[in-house]
This record gives C-alpha cells, structure tokens and sequence, in this order.
C-alpha cells in the first residue's frame, strides 16, 4: 500500500464520504476513488500475495495481480502469465469511472439565488423521445425539424412550462428515453438496425442533448430549491443516455441541491410523503406485469403511499390507465412525426406537461404548453 492510498483511506474512514475525501485531498472523486478500491484490496490480501506485489513493484487491483502465481493459499510459487484485467463491458463500474476521469477537466456548475421552498409540493417534469438528432423535410412529412431547431424548441417549451408550474420544495426532471434519436455513428437502432434519418454527425448530437438537459435543470434551479435529475434508457439511446447522465453528473457534482441519479437500472421509484413516483421509458414490461413488479420490487414503499403514478414515453402520444393501484401513464412528446410515423398514418398533440403532487393528497395540478 502507498503512502497516497493509506492517506485515502484513513480520511474515507474517518468521513465515511468519498466526495469529502477528495475535497481534502485536493484530488478528484474518481482518482480517490481508485485509490480508496486499491488500499481495501491490500488490506484484504493474504501475505503471499502482499509479499508479490511488493517484490514485483505493482499494484493489488480488482482484477487480481499481473505476472504472479499463486497457490490457494496466496502463497507464491513462481512467474506466470498475466492475469486477465476486467474489461469495461464487463464491469459497469469500470465504464462509469473512464466517463467520469474523461470529464474531470469540466467547469462546475455555478450558484443561483436561492429559490422559495414549499416543503409540501413536488413538482414532476417528464421529458420523453425528445430524439436530439432527428431529420424531417416540411415537403415530406409537413416540417422542416434537425437539432438545432429541436434543441432551441424545447429550451422554449420548457421554460413556458417552469413558469406557470407552482413553487416546490422539489422539482424532478424525469427524462424518460430516447433522448438522442441514434445511439452511434451508424444511425441505425441499435437492436433492429433500421435505418434512422439523422441530422448530424454522433457527437454534435450528443453535445446538442447534454446541452438541452443542462438548460432544463438551470431552469429549474432559478425556482426549485432541490432539483433532481434520472434519465432512462430508450430503445434509441441504449448507450447514449450513459453518457448524458455522467456528463451531468460530473457538471453538477459540487452544486448543493441538484441530485443527478446515476445509476444503470432500467426503472426509477421515488417516495414523496404518500406519492410513489415510478420512471421507465415504456418498450418492455406490459402495464399489468409492470404494476406487479412495482409492488413486488418495492412492498415496503408501496405500502407506505397511496399515490402511485408510473410514467413512461416510447409511443410519443399521451394515455392514461388505471391497474391495481397504480396509474400508468404514456406522456407526449414536442418532436414531429419522422417518415416512418407519418407513412404509417400516426398523430398526436405535441407539447410537454408537467405535474405538481402534494405530499399527502397526491396530484394537485398540472400544467402544460402545446405546440
């Protein structure tokens, strides 16, 4: 062990918070991190492998110990092959943590005047197949849409609605797939292959996405003094929405009250007082398994609420049912009709909504803005 990672540790245990170590040490979160996985790894060696890794002058990692053979007792019985490290793919962690060091360099987010509380109220702001990247012509489906235009839109929309939403101790951005309309260079879906009209090159419309999420949560930050943000995953944004979330992660990881939910699961459930909030992006699990699994997945949260709203997009127009104690809820989208919508004969309202719950009487108001 270094000098450097005993240093981390003993501060990570004297916190108990990997955010205040790095702030102590001057370092950031994900090399503290790193450290902090190395230093319990040496702790929780046998002697053998210690003694190899000091003779050998590397590290004891996750991955095990490069170029050392061992007996099962950790005791060294000569040279060997190098052990296989852990690859990205295989460890989710490992992703999040080469993102994270990729945006270590990003100036943080700054402060805003300190917004009116009202503990009681919690605003819910769903975004849903906002599909950053789509191309439509107005000779082929009835208007001229690119990314651009799509972000300054929403910008726009989004705006109108923060303010005509009531105050709230809480706002929630709940993005809820298919933010980006490709999910590489190939602008094709990523599970189909079928070919998607894009508007531009793969990273203009992940920087024009991050950007439009950003916009979103400062415009909350102006009148809510708590801001949380959780992206899902889409069918079109299988990867993509990884890097939005980390990327808003690494911005807002110094800013006291925004909460970016950063983790990889493909349903989202919030408890507000009596509210059970639930976030998914809608292709997969039919209404009734869903409303099962919700009770099955969180009993003790489904038992302390009594308004129990799940929201999702995917089929880009507004429905509403009710299954066994919970509402279901497809929410709309801004974005136009894309070739494929308008040869199939599809319409709906475009606008966005949002919807203001109090603590114990659940739904109070909502409002919304069309286009």
């Amino acid at each position: 062990m270094t000098p450097l990672q005993a240093e981390a540790l003993r501060i990570y245990r004297e916190t108990g918070n990997r955010t205040e170590t790095a702030r102590r040490m001057g370092k950031s979160r994900a090399t503290v991190r790193a450290l902090i996985d190395k230093a319990e790894a040496w702790e929780a060696a046998s002697p053998g492998r210690r003694d190899a890794a000091m003779a050998s002058n590397i590290d004891l990692g996750e991955a095990g110990i490069a170029w050392i053979k061992t007996d099962a007792d950790g005791n060294v019985t000569g040279r060997s092959q190098m052990v296989k490290p852990i690859k990205a793919q295989d460890d989710p962690a490992k992703i999040i943590e080469a993102i994270r060091d990729g945006l270590a360099g990003i100036a943080p987010a700054g402060s805003v005047p300190e917004p009116v509380s009202v503990p009681d109220i919690c605003a819910v702001f769903p975004v849903a197949d906002l599909h950053m990247g789509l191309l439509t012509d107005a000779e082929e489906v009835g208007e001229d849409w690119d990314g651009k235009k799509a972000k300054r839109v929403f910008e726009e929309t989004f705006g109108r609605l923060v303010a005509v939403t009531p105050n709230a101790g809480t706002a929630i951005l709940a993005q809820l797939g298919d933010l980006t309309h490709t999910d590489d260079q190939r602008n094709v879906t990523p599970q189909s292959g079928h070919q998607l009209d894009a508007d531009s090159r793969y990273f203009m419309i992940l920087r024009r996405a991050v950007a439009a999420m950003k916009a979103g949560i400062d415009m909350l930050r102006e009148k809510y003094p708590r801001v949380i943000y959780r992206g899902c995953r889409g069918n079109h944004d299988i990867t993509a929405h990884y890097a939005v979330t980390l990327a808003l992660a690494e911005h807002y990881r110094d800013i006291e009250g925004v909460e970016i939910i950063d983790h990889a699961g493909e349903f989202y459930a919030h408890e507000f007082g009596r509210n059970m909030l639930l976030l998914h992006h809608g292709d997969k699990a039919k209404p009734e398994r869903l409303v099962h699994f919700a009770a099955a997945e969180w009993p003790e949260m489904w038992g302390r609420t009594r308004h129990r709203l799940a929201l999702s997009g995917h089929i880009h127009h507004a429905t509403a049912r009710e299954i066994g104690g919970m509402t279901l809820e497809s929410v709309g989208t801004i974005i136009p009709r894309d070739a494929y919508a308008h040869s199939h004969g599809y319409s709906a309202r475009r606008g966005l909504v949002s919807i203001t719950l109090h603590r114990t009487q659940g739904e109070i108001s909502r409002a919304r803005i069309g286009l």
